[in-house]
């Protein structure tokens, strides 16, 4: 089952909001969240109350009270809220053997996802497929600086830090589409560094993860063909995999199934032939801070041929 996005709508993603827990972090998260404004919106009260009673007694004891008030509860509320936090991190961290396995390394500014990756079963870009109540382990990783992985709506954050792996455990718990957002300060694209995650039902995620995994679609027609040759040509295979087409480029995004990406530039454009022919043309100005260069020495012919090729694979 390939997952499919709307492209008449503006808003290529789902839900990105910690209020509307979708996964089990993201649950406890909000649980935490709510017990605490409303234990602190008691403790407030307490401390008003204590205020009042030492305005109006006057005495040595109302003093007492706000000088115990002020150091014992904040003392006990910070107690409770590092045993409760530290709990939500351990369970979010914790490994698991049933666990599906994800490798996803963050890059200025786009994301490298490898399901399977001791067994390198699909090699995927600024797009996460996950299944719907299985837990899946997320091998976060950088290439340059330090990003965060962020889907308020599945999990809390995690850093991505060059040199380590950090592990996030996460149990999506509703089939939908999800955004996802760096959450560290990366450089100049920073906030346009973003990327959709799909929760498809057991059956359908195994379905997904079987089809996906082969070489890309023939290109059958003529145009698709020409492109195909352009991508050659002009070299793109040297930084991007095209699998059974281009085999070997790591530095940038792998392309097998580009066509079905929601996006285009890690959540910056929608995808469609017109906005991947802009981009190959002139990717500083879609994207400041994009590594890739410009290729606006093609042709017209060539761009459109290579743009129609590349929305074809999915």
């Amino acid at each position: 089952m390939e997952p499919t996005s709307d492209s008449s709508t503006l808003d290529i993603y789902g839900s990105q909001s910690t209020l509307r827990p979708s996964g089990l972090g993201a649950e406890l998260t909000y649980d935490l969240t709510l017990a605490m404004t409303i234990g602190f919106g008691v403790v407030f009260v307490f401390v008003m109350l204590l205020l009042w009673v030492a305005w109006r007694r006057q005495t040595p004891a109302g003093h007492w009270w706000v000088w115990s008030g002020g150091i014992l509860l904040p003392v006990a509320a910070i107690v409770v809220l590092m045993t409760a936090s530290t709990a939500i991190l351990v369970a979010s961290t914790r490994s698991d053997d049933e666990a599906l396995v994800i490798d996803v390394t963050g890059y200025q500014f786009w994301w490298d996802v490898v399901y399977d990756p001791d067994g390198i079963a699909l090699r995927d870009a600024n797009e996460l497929v996950l299944p719907a109540g299985r837990p899946v382990t997320l091998r976060l990783k950088s290439d340059d600086v330090i990003h965060s992985f962020w889907v308020p709506s599945i999990s809390g954050k995690m850093d991505m830090i060059p040199g380590r792996i950090n592990t996030l455990t996460v149990r999506p718990e509703e089939p939908g589409r999800y955004r996802g957002q760096c959450a560290e300060f990366c450089g100049l694209s920073h906030p346009r560094m973003a990327f959709e995650v799909v929760v498809l039902e057991l059956d359908a995620f195994d379905e997904w993860l079987l089809t996906t995994q082969g070489e890309a679609r023939d290109a059958a027609q003529p145009e698709l063909l020409a492109g195909k040759q352009v991508f050659i040509d002009a070299g793109c295979s040297a930084c991007h995999e095209i699998r059974g087409v281009a085999e070997g480029g790591r530095l940038g995004p792998d392309l097998t199934r580009v066509g079905a990406r929601a996006s285009l530039g890690a959540g910056m454009w929608r995808m469609n032939q017109g906005n991947l022919a802009g981009w190959i043309a002139d990717v500083g100005d879609m994207k400041p801070g994009a590594q890739m260069p410009s290729y606006n020495h093609l042709s017209g012919p060539e761009l459109r041929a290579v743009s129609a090729y590349l929305a074809s694979l999915r």
